[in-house]
């Protein structure tokens, strides 16, 4: 019976990061509302221009 708490990452392991070069540093190319309550970002790395699509709700 011992408690059992989730594991944070660590502050690295934290936040998106781009697959080609691995930096954390990102431009916002458009937000969109969603079913939910959620909103769809793209995003542009900084340093490549890969882009990515997060998706992400509002907490609290």
């Amino acid at each position: 019976m011992g408690s059992h708490s989730p594991k944070r990452p660590s502050e690295e392991q934290r936040g998106l990061e781009c697959r080609q070069w691995g930096c954390k540093h990102f431009r916002v190319i458009y937000t969109r509302p969603c079913r939910g309550g959620r909103l769809v970002r793209r995003r542009g790395c900084r340093r490549c221009g890969r882009r990515i699509t997060t998706w992400e709700k509002m907490i609290g």
